[in-house]
């Protein structure tokens, strides 16, 4: 069923909300007002000489961005609450999903480079919030190339916003609902359609495979306490189940075992430089397993744990790499292919709670660049892959998850 977008409209603990949709009410996007100091800014984009990338980070009360290089703050914008701060399909438009308030907006990174077949052109603007503003229960936005897609938890629905539309006044997604309300996630696929999750009692079970219009074509209820997803290779995707994996690709499934008997797999990465998949293993009563990491690869259905020596944060993957943050403060590099890990000692030692919104470092990473923030510190660290070379730059407060955007072009001039 598709619904018209509408920021009032996304509260599924409403009664009348559903059923005030199927009656036709209009859209009603976020308009941006000309006056308020937060709204997207109507200056006018510089062309650049080179691509020139930014952090956006969040804190608990705001989102600040900073010159990826130099680590200088470009400015703020404030939030009633931490975020997860997630990418969009642009490459520089950035989610911020409020999960404490449901609230989920859009911040301008003001960092882009637009391809022109082996070149680009290169263009910055001043980081600034965008007119998307929706209320809604989120921790998921997904993106390829060319459309974003957010999934609410308290809709058991998702909305779809397409790459030409994250600028302007108004910025409204076209709405689908796929079931009952319940902490899942909806990704785009390369046909122009969606793999959206599907449960049973209020928990994640599998996935519907739906066509453009959100219609269903297929089901794999094969994947019980699906959470976190990843890319696989150019049209696929993976699913962390209680089990192992499930990798949906061109409309079939695929169930990979979990390395470890009885333990699941949550969060996942992974790039297209690899067909592997490398995945944070977790079972009830099993603290132990918060210091491995399970690596599966899709090509030949095998998977392997492999102990890291201490619990960790955040996982990235780039080029073949699995990096993640030990709490004993060292990087953990684990080359995808051999299971090869590799030390590189780099902030202080830090303690990962139970409560999974407590600040602690978050990584993110373009090609050999790793940055750490470092909420104990106050700091974030820049960390050069290739010769161990490490900065720290101090910042005010305490930052906590990160992306980069606009890296992948850094160095290529026009």
């Amino acid at each position: 069923m598709i619904l018209p977008a509408c920021s009032l409209l996304l509260r599924r603990r409403h009664a009348a909300v559903l059923g005030a949709v199927a009656l036709g009410l209009a859209a009603c996007g976020t308009e941006t007002d000309a006056d308020d100091d937060t709204a997207a800014t109507a200056a006018e984009p510089v062309e650049v000489d080179h691509a020139e990338p930014r952090l956006v980070v969040a804190y608990p009360d705001h989102v600040e961005f900073f010159d990826a290089t130099t680590i200088e703050s470009l400015g703020t914008v404030e939030t009633d609450s931490a975020v997860y701060v997630q990418t969009a399909a642009d490459g520089r438009h950035v989610f911020t999903l409020a999960h404490q308030d449901e609230k989920i907006g859009l911040v301008d990174s003001g960092t882009w480079t637009e391809a022109h077949g082996d070149h680009g052109h290169s263009f910055t603007l001043d980081p600034s919030s965008t007119a998307l503003d929706l209320d809604g229960l989120s921790y998921h936005a997904v993106s390829d190339d060319e459309r974003s897609v957010i999934w609410f938890d308290d809709l058991g629905a998702f909305g779809v916003l397409d790459h030409d539309e994250l600028e302007g006044g108004t910025i409204e997604p076209q709405m689908f609902e796929v079931g009952e309300p319940h902490h899942g996630v909806a990704v785009p696929t390369a046909d122009g359609g969606f793999l959206a999750s599907v449960s049973a009692d209020g928990e994640a079970t599998g996935v519907a495979v739906l066509d453009a219009t959100g219609a269903e074509t297929n089901r794999f209820e094969t994947c019980p306490g699906l959470h976190g997803e990843s890319h696989v290779g150019e049209t696929g995707y993976a699913f962390g189940c209680g089990t192992g994996i499930l990798v949906v690709d061109g409309g079939q499934a695929t169930s990979i075992p979990s390395p470890v008997e009885g333990a699941g797999t949550g969060t996942l990465a992974s790039d297209h430089e690899s067909t592997i998949v490398a995945g944070a293993l977790s079972a009830e009563d099993r603290p132990e397993l918060g210091s491995q990491l399970a690596l599966y690869d899709t090509a030949t259905g095998a998977s392997r744990a492999v102990e890291l020596g201490a619990p960790f944060s955040n996982l990235v993957v780039s080029e073949g790499r699995a990096i993640v943050v030990g709490t004993d403060g060292a990087l953990r590099v684990v080359d995808l292919a051999s299971g090869e890990v590799t030390t590189v000692p780099a902030i202080a030692e830090w303690e990962k709670t139970d409560d999974w919104q407590e600040p602690r470092p978050y990584l993110a990473v373009a090609g050999d660049t790793v940055w750490i923030t470092d909420p104990q510190a106050g700091a974030i660290h820049t960390l050069d892959l290739a010769t161990s070379a490490l900065e720290t730059t101090e910042v005010e407060g305490g930052p906590g998850r990160l992306v980069v955007v606009n890296a992948d072009h850094a160095g290529h001039s026009h």
